[in-house]
């Protein structure tokens, strides 16, 4: 049977063949469906950049492969900065990381003990309470300790992730217009309109996705940064990265640094600089998060702020760090699409009316 029959044939075969072939392709690409679609995403990204400096280089793979590059070089220097600077003073501070994992890490808890003296405890309770403190950072460092075990052993898993997630980028970045021509091919003509609606709704939920994630981040992290050195705490800078960063972290966000360094600016006796550390932390987490996000996001698209929030918080509780991307996405699409079609049903009702 020719395909030209197709309409003319009450039943085909075809059809169903397609559908039983997508769905056990999708079978086949759930374990890393997250990573090609995050892929796709930030190819959107990469082809802005190698729209750039394509007038400057005229070979395209070239150009996209530059524009991978140049969106790494920032993310991969944040995070030798961060992480070299964090291995080095909890090496100082905890010892090993083989102490640490055996539950014999040499803590350092001098500060932690001259509070207990300052408070006027009885020497009994105060000692109780000391202990209680050394006992748990030994088990919270043993834990950590065994996160970067469980971490390094599970490196092919993650290895794998990346390896899919880079070729996705790069092939989503060269070859996008041959995904969208091919989807515009193969919709029905009558349709055409609407999808070319989505697509440019699709459009303008990716530029608020980067600008509603990074800005908010990059806000969050100086204001931080502002307070750690007003506040006199050391190393203001790597604390005020590690906010902006946490900022990506489902629901704990950059509590996981107010609170960590309040409560222990607390239990060292410096109580009225803990406290402004949760007042001034919450002021800002609370603007960028429930008021400057949303705010710029809508900036780019006409989807409602409540659909952004929703995708952010809840895509990355769902999806993880990816989720951050994917949840808007779906859920602005999806706002989308729902408008669109109201708006040509009423247009149409009022056409015939």
């Amino acid at each position: 049977m020719k395909l030209d029959n197709l309409k003319k044939n009450p039943f085909s075969t075809i059809l169903p063949l397609i559908i039983i072939l997508t769905l056990l392709s999708l079978g086949i690409l759930i374990p890393i469906v997250t990573m090609v679609i995050l892929g796709a995403i930030l190819a959107y990204y990469v082809r802005y950049i190698s729209q750039i400096i394509s007038p400057y280089i005229k070979n395209h793979t070239l150009s996209v492969m530059l524009g991978m590059i140049i969106m790494a070089i920032p993310i991969i220097l944040l995070f030798y900065f961060t992480s070299s600077q964090f291995v080095s003073i909890a090496g100082s501070f905890f010892g090993s990381l083989q102490q640490a994992a055996t539950g014999n890490s040499s803590i350092r808890m001098a500060q932690i003990n001259d509070a207990m003296h300052h408070l006027n405890l009885p020497s009994n309770m105060a000692q109780s309470i000391a202990d209680t403190i050394k006992s748990g950072v030994a088990q919270f460092i043993s834990y950590v300790a065994s996160l970067l075990v469980a971490l390094l052993s599970s490196f092919p898993v993650i290895a794998a992730q990346i390896l899919i997630l880079i070729f996705s980028i790069f092939y989503f970045a060269r070859d996008g217009d041959k995904v969208i021509q091919y989807i515009k091919d193969i919709v029905p003509d009558n349709d055409q309109d609407f999808y070319q609606q989505i697509f440019d709704a699709a459009d303008d939920v990716l530029k608020s996705i980067i600008m509603g994630n990074l800005i908010p981040a990059t806000i969050l992290g100086v204001l931080s940064g502002i307070v750690y050195y007003v506040l006199g705490y050391p190393y203001a800078l790597l604390l005020a990265i590690i906010s902006g960063i946490a900022m990506f972290i489902p629901i704990i966000g950059p509590w996981i640094v107010y609170g960590i360094i309040g409560i222990f600016s607390i239990l060292i006796g410096n109580t009225l600089q803990g406290v402004l550390v949760f007042i001034l932390g919450w002021i800002i987490e609370t603007s960028t998060d429930f008021y400057i996000r949303p705010r710029i996001a809508v900036q780019y698209s006409e989807i409602h702020p409540l659909v952004f929030l929703l995708g952010f918080i809840y895509g990355a509780v769902t999806m993880g760090i990816p989720g951050l991307f994917i949840g808007p996405l779906i859920l602005g699409i999806t706002y989308a699409a729902y408008r669109i079609y109201r708006k040509e049903k009423f247009t149409s009702k009022k056409s015939t009316s």
